[in-house]
């Protein structure tokens, strides 16, 4: 009981109140909303853990599937099917179709939320985010009600097969939290020979993108992608949600959530994902897997397949390094190059204005690294292309130092 008193807190008060989309503030509130169908409702139960997904123009047989792999689990599903205003006919009456389905099975662990009816479509440019977000301030708004105890709340995706072990993160005693989001370890598959190794290729790119940031020093060294987190009902709401993006939601949540709490890369259960080419979303591994099959149409071997200079990451770590002795000691010259690359992602406006307050060198070095994010980080490695040009990503993982392999 404990638990369920500690995530009564004001963060997810007020995140409720104040920033929760009208789902979740109607359930809030004791009103049902229209737009839910629920069996369950009615009945007084809860569940360990609950699981968010979102749904535009996924098959029924695939999420069946999934419905049924946790149906012994004590977890709640809130699936969210959406669709944006500006959606190919095909593609909503698809999606029209799968929420009749969903609606008509009345599983009794499925919450399904109606993003898809004409009035309640989602904005373009608000896309997937939206429906994450709709999903989980649902589950939030069910923790606080001690109706889900788990305080993790499972993300995932309609093209992921899960592994039996998945759901034992909701079963696991938390008293404290440790880290304010969990990453399950992925891999994509298909049955087509090329798809298979260009998903191979992009997932041995995003590998060797987060081992780099780790060799370089980076708190910030993670997967992101939203089909495998886990992040914790208090850093949720601290955070105040998911971003109303069509794509990189899963980049700006964890990059946000790393600023206030460690974020936890777990050693298992491996999650298996269809590799998919999709133009669901402006970016991401749907548009990122098609431009490489193109690539192997032309070239089988993947050897025109081209990623990050090794030589990115040695200059990552010098910059960190600069900016943990700056925030030491703010008087310290600062070397000219990487001064120049810092200073045109802003550390000129950051350094003035952090310079106004009374700070410590340790509070100094935390604001400089909840500025240097994610995101800045991302584009220093891009800017460090006018150096160290991406090169073929087979030869260099042939050619990695030691030192570089070891992370």
């Amino acid at each position: 009981m404990s638990q369920l008193r500690a995530l009564k807190s004001p963060q997810i008060a007020n995140y409720l109140a104040n920033y929760a989309e009208p789902e979740a503030r109607a359930l809030r509130d004791n009103s049902f909303p229209n737009n839910i169908h629920w069996a369950a409702m009615a009945q007084d139960g809860c569940w360990q853990g609950c699981l968010v997904i979102p749904a535009f123009d996924e098959p029924f047989q695939g999420l069946q599937k999934q419905i049924q792999s946790i149906a012994d689990d004590q977890v709640l599903m809130i699936l969210v099917i959406n669709a944006p205003d500006n959606a190919r006919q095909e593609a909503l009456e698809r999606t029209q179709e799968l929420y009749e389905q969903m609606t008509t099975e009345q599983h009794g662990h499925v919450l399904v939320v109606d993003r898809i009816s004409t009035s309640r479509r989602i904005h373009p440019k608000q896309g997937v985010g939206m429906a994450r977000k709709i999903g989980t301030d649902l589950a939030l708004a069910l923790i606080e009600q001690g109706r889900i105890r788990s305080p993790w709340i499972l993300q995932s995706d309609a093209d992921v097969a899960f592994p039996p072990t998945y759901t034992n993160l909701v079963h696991q005693a938390t008293h404290h939290i440790l880290s304010g989001a969990k990453i399950f370890p992925h891999t994509h598959f298909s049955n087509d020979p090329t798809l298979h190794f260009a998903a191979e290729l992009y997932d041995k790119h995003m590998n060797y993108y987060v081992n780099g940031l780790r060799s370089a020093g980076s708190p910030y060294a993670h997967h992101s992608l939203g089909s495998t987190i886990a992040i914790h009902a208090m850093t949720y709401a601290s955070i105040r949600g998911y971003p109303k993006r069509s794509a990189g939601e899963d980049f700006y949540l964890l990059n946000k959530a790393r600023k206030i709490a460690p974020i936890e890369t777990l050693a298992g259960p491996t999650l298996t994902i269809e590799a998919r080419l999709s133009e669901r979303v402006p970016f991401g591994t749907g548009p990122a897997l098609a431009d490489i099959v193109a690539g192997l149409h032309r070239d089988p071997s993947g050897n025109a397949y081209f990623s990050y200079h090794p030589k990115s990451f040695e200059a990552l770590g010098s910059a960190i390094s600069t900016l943990q002795r700056w925030a030491e000691n703010p008087a310290l010259a600062l070397d000219a190059d990487i001064a120049k690359r810092l200073c045109a992602l802003g550390f000129d406006r950051f350094r003035h204005s952090l310079s106004k307050q009374p700070i410590s060198a340790a509070k100094r070095l935390q604001s400089a690294r909840d500025w240097f994010d994610g995101l800045k980080t991302l584009q220093f490695i891009h800017g460090m292309r006018s150096i160290w040009p991406d090169r073929p990503l087979q030869q260099t993982l042939a050619q990695l130092p030691e030192s570089f392999e070891s992370h």
